[in-house]
């Protein structure tokens, strides 16, 4: 762990610069929002200041300014400039304090003695005035344009050595006495202080004896839980939804980093946003102990924040706080965010996932705004399939802004994967592999790019690699839940039911809004037998999403259950659905045995296959040819059965690894009575994964092979490993109960 610790963190020489706002505790008393103000002003002066001198801003400590710079010159200017211009205001004062050394860059933060010594040194400087360390001072010394003075040296707070301080003179500064540092480090530490600090850590120590004894500690006890609700915009402004929904999307993915904590995906909280719901109604929905809410508003410069954390059980706030920010500090601030949760629901990062929150991300304010617009096109393209285009677009431009930006290539190759859908016969999968990629050259852990490769190798039938891809990304990112669905889709394919199970309850408890995971349990409990189950998990997908494919895997286990009446039930739902399924409804009619409506249905379907061009994973060119030669329609039915052959048979070639291919085979040569090369392919898919042996025993096209040993010794052994997995599970059980 310290191995690699060391090979991720950057280290380098560096000048620290802190700066306070004098009094703002009392400015804030006055008046509130003044005193926001002047804390707004004083970050835009620096935002400015530090860009012309090569400085980078860390971060805001409540009224304070944390920086950084590769120049001590550089410090000093800055310094100089920043003061010129508060006194200039007239309506605050800051104290300045400057210290080199080595400084830990550890994604966007910064860590070191040198940080630590640059506090103190401030702390004790008086309004006006820049102070800074013997270190500065000779970097510094022969560049003329800097006045100083030796103030002498100084026993520091939590400084370990005398520290030798000197202070800028040039105009308009204030200039420190030593007697002045010393009243302040007196102030600070000297015996009236320690006596106050003294009773009043009394005071608090007995009020948390007190407050332990009688309400518990603070320290969070509770399942580490989040659900981050869409940000609201304070001004209406239909404009801006993109910014909010990017920005809550981004920083549900960087709290979603965090392994301990329970985050609930984008895909499910975006349905939330303008619900006007009891939140104890929605935390139990959605099984979290915590809300994170948020309110933007829009400045001139910039936006604020005003955050909110609760404990929804107990209905009060456990964390508050405001930020203000300009465009190139908002990656920034989703990270911090995301830490500060973690610190408040006490979950300790892991090495790992210190270095994967904040990364692939950029500090261009425009690229970074273009990816949110890009963002929401890609969630509506699903709905409009055009706007894959115009995201491309907004996301190419990102990428000419910051050629660096990984997560704008990421996302670009998510967008290819979806165009292919429409067109899987251009060049979207290879551009696509080839944006996942480049976002991995940039950042080779980077795991939402191995996601998206990992989808790309699915829909290409290379499941090992896409298994590699899925499993890589979740070793950086164990609750990216895209990346969690589909390698459960992996597994199930394979015929690892069991993994299946836990990926995809892995998936609803992060996803509980959408209907995929709970669809898929529901076919797996059908194969396992257990009916019951599987209606239920059937029935809690078509509450979330009805869609026709779910009714007919639950139709399917109604035949399965000799009960052919109410799988016909079903087949009458969907017809009344606003998209009728002819594929559904046709295969529910087929294994029903009511030919002549699976007739009809089938072909509904076939009129939409332009120049007689099967795609590789339709069962309904098939299935229509067995039909097709009930009817006597024997040369039709080769016809269509041999191009459907021939375009299953190149998909295997070109080396596609599931089991429905060598099954749909199976069928293909079964209409043929060519039943050796029938029960070859059907041993190919049960070696590849198929388990649901439905799709034989209570398939017409297979009536004929129900006594023939060789599909007997097929069907037994798939079976046994049915069995074997019941088994396990009834095992399992025991041993939780015991």
């Amino acid at each position: 762990m310290n191995t690699f610790m060391q090979a991720e963190l950057k280290r380098k020489p560096s000048t620290v610069y802190f700066s306070d706002i004098v009094g703002y505790t009392r400015l804030m008393g006055k008046d509130e929002n003044a005193a926001f103000e002047l804390m707004r002003e004083n970050l835009r002066i620096h935002q400015e200041v530090l860009a012309n001198f090569r400085g980078k801003l860390i971060k805001e400590l409540g009224d304070g300014i944390l920086a950084v710079f590769d120049s001590a010159i550089d410090a000093l200017h800055a310094s100089l400039e920043v003061q010129k211009r508060c006194i200039a205001h007239g309506q605050y004062q800051l104290r300045i304090g400057l210290q080199s050394g080595e400084v830990i860059f550890d994604h966007g933060d910064i860590f070191g003695d040198a940080v630590n010594v640059a506090s103190r040194i401030q702390s004790v400087g008086i309004p006006s005035s820049i102070v800074f360390s013997e270190k500065v001072c000779k970097e510094t010394y022969q560049y003329q344009a800097f006045q100083t003075v030796k103030l002498g040296g100084f026993e520091l707070k939590n400084v370990d050595h005398t520290l030798e301080l000197y202070a800028l003179t040039n105009p308009p500064l204030a200039i420190p006495k030593r007697s002045e540092v010393l009243g302040n480090i007196k102030y600070q530490e000297g015996s009236p202080w320690k006596y106050r600090s003294g009773i009043a850590a009394i005071i608090v120590l007995f009020g948390a004896l007190i407050y332990s004894i009688y309400w518990g500690d603070t320290t969070w006890k509770k399942e580490k839980s989040v659900a981050v609700f869409p940000f609201e915009l304070l001004d209406e402004n239909a404009e801006l939804d993109y910014f909010t929904e990017g920005l809550t999307e981004n920083l549900i993915g960087q709290i979603s980093k965090i392994n301990s904590i329970k985050t609930i995906s984008y895909g499910t909280m975006s349905g939330f946003k303008n619900l006007n719901s009891p939140l104890d109604s929605i935390a139990e929905v959605l099984g979290v102990n915590t809300i994170l809410k948020g309110i933007v508003q829009q400045l001139n410069q910039g936006y604020r924040f005003k955050l909110q954390l609760i404990d929804v059980k107990e209905n009060k706030n456990i964390w508050t706080d405001e930020y203000t920010r300009e465009g190139t500090d908002l990656t920034l601030l989703q990270n911090e965010i995301a830490r500060e949760i973690a610190r408040i629901l006490d979950a300790r990062l892991t090495a790992e996932e210190a270095v994967q929150i904040g990364k692939g991300e950029t500090t261009n304010a425009e690229a970074y705004d273009l990816l949110f617009k890009a963002k929401r096109l890609y969630n509506e393209a699903f709905e409009d399939p055009t706007l894959f285009s115009e995201a491309e677009v907004l996301l190419k431009s990102a990428i000419n802004l910051d050629p660096n930006y990984a997560l704008a290539y990421t996302l670009l190759a998510k967008v290819y994967f979806q165009i292919a859908f429409d067109d899987p016969n251009g060049p979207w999968y290879d551009l696509s592999l080839k944006m996942s990629q480049k976002a991995l050259q940039l950042e080779p852990k980077l795991a939402e790019a191995f996601g998206a490769r990992g989808m790309v190798y699915y829909d290409l039938g290379q499941y090992i690699n896409a298994k590699n891809s899925f499993e890589t990304a979740l070793s950086f990112y164990p609750n990216l839940s895209d990346a969690i669905g589909n390698l459960a889709s992996v597994e199930f394919a394979q015929g690892n039911l069991v993994k299946a199970i836990d990926l995809q309850t892995k998936s609803l408890n992060l996803g509980p809004n959408s209907y995929t995971p709970y669809q898929n349990l529901g076919w797996i409990y059908k194969i396992l037998g257990n009916y019951q189950e599987a209606h239920l998990w059937f029935d809690r997908s078509l509450d979330r999403n009805e869609v026709p494919a779910t009714h007919e895997l639950k139709a399917f286990t109604y035949i399965q259950e000799g009960k052919a009446d109410s799988a016909l039930f079903l087949a009458e739902r969907i017809k009344k659905m606003d998209y009728v399924g002819y594929k559904e409804l046709g295969f529910i009619y087929f294994y029903s045995h009511e030919m002549d409506s699976a007739f009809q249905s089938f072909e509904q379907v076939m009129q939409g296959f332009e120049g007689g061009a099967y795609p590789r994973y339709s069962s309904v060119p098939i299935a229509y040819s067995y039909l097709l030669k009930l009817k006597g329609k024997s040369l039709q039915a080769d016809s269509i059965l041999n191009e459907s052959i021939l375009v299953k048979k190149n998909a295997i070639d070109q080396g596609y690894e599931d089991y429905y291919l060598p099954l749909e085979l199976a069928n293909a040569y079964a209409i043929k009575d060519q039943f050796e090369e029938s029960l070859k392919y059907l041993q190919m898919a049960y070696e590849r994964g198929w388990r649901d042996y439905f799709f034989t025993e209570f398939n017409p096209i297979f009536s004929d092979f129900k006594k023939d040993p060789k599909y007997a010794k097929i069907l037994y052994q798939l079976q046994k490993d049915i069995r074997e997995i019941n088994e396990g599970f009834i095992g399992n059980s025991l041993e939780r109960s015991q």
